[in-house]
């Protein structure tokens, strides 16, 4: 090989070994942040303070961008997805309004003591489909509490030789009479453990082609939380008794912002008969003689 091809080569791998230092050096130095967009999330902010109860909509709120890091919970991304949900705890000016604190939320790190107001206690309460309004009941909703039972009837035995200590008898019938009653009403709900309510969705997101919905499974029960007092506590675990399954207190849903407290008389057979006119049938005794 002549000597000025062996120097053209040379001079070939040199520029080429330059070129390539070049733009590792380019590569390395730190960009204009001038010049560089850095990447955002929307999110919704509270206009103004937002209490408990109150109900969430769009015009409470704004957009703002914000870095992905510093989103809390699961955010809204636009003001049309709120549904005017009750506040579950306090939301002040400027702070941002995540599904978790309307209600929206997957269900994870709930903070039930966040929505407690001072003097408030979370009392849980077992629900089935007919006690529990079909599972449509959801976090910051207002409920009552009626209780259903059987009370034993007794009367002194005929038999019984002292009057101040007699011996008590079911009387006939009445073995176990039903009674109904309110016991509490309006109280606010935190948290339930099932809903058939659908969560909120972004309507924003793509869908995704051919994606099967997820597995559903049967809901058989259900614990509601609500907030009241230790009197409240009281009367739910007298009610619900040891084994606190579902079944005794069922759980009517209220209308939003009805705060009515109603005298009620509760229920037994003879106020069906003497209030709301409940027909008693008519007993009648037929001898059938037999003829021989």
């Amino acid at each position: 090989m002549k000597r000025s091809n062996r120097l053209v080569i040379l001079v070939g791998v040199l520029l080429a070994v330059l070129a390539f230092v070049g733009i590792v050096v380019l590569l390395g130095q730190p960009k204009n942040p001038e010049t560089v967009k850095k990447q955002t999330v929307d999110v919704l902010v509270a206009k103004q303070d937002i209490a408990i109860g109150d109900s969430v909509t769009p015009a409470l709120v704004e957009v703002k961008a914000v870095d992905p890091n510093s989103v809390l919970g699961t955010r809204f991304s636009d003001p049309s997805q709120l549904t005017g949900a009750p506040a579950l705890f306090p939301i002040g000016k400027g702070s941002q309004v995540s599904k978790e604190a309307v209600g929206g939320g997957a269900g994870t790190g709930t903070c039930i003591s966040c929505q407690l107001k001072p003097g408030e206690k979370a009392i849980a309460v077992p629900v089935s489909p007919v006690t529990g309004a079909d599972f449509l009941i959801q976090a910051g909703d207002h409920i009552d509490l009626i209780v259903g039972a059987k009370i034993r009837v007794v009367q002194p035995a005929a038999d019984s030789t002292d009057p101040n200590n007699p011996r008590w008898e079911p009387v006939a019938g009445l073995e176990d009479a039903p009674t109904v009653k309110t016991l509490l009403q309006n109280k606010r709900v935190l948290y339930v453990s099932a809903t058939k309510i659908r969560p909120i969705t972004d309507p924003t997101a793509t869908p995704v082609p051919g994606a099967a919905a997820p597995a559903t499974t049967p809901i058989e029960s259900v614990i509601i939380i609500f907030a009241g007092s230790d009197a409240d506590g009281e009367v739910v675990k007298f009610a619900i008794g040891e084994e606190g399954t579902a079944g005794p207190l069922t759980a009517v849903l209220r209308a939003v912002g009805d705060d009515v407290i109603e005298d009620t008389t509760g229920i037994t057979f003879k106020i069906l008969v003497e209030k709301f006119g409940i027909p008693i049938p008519d007993i009648i005794q037929v001898e059938i003689g037999l003829t021989p």
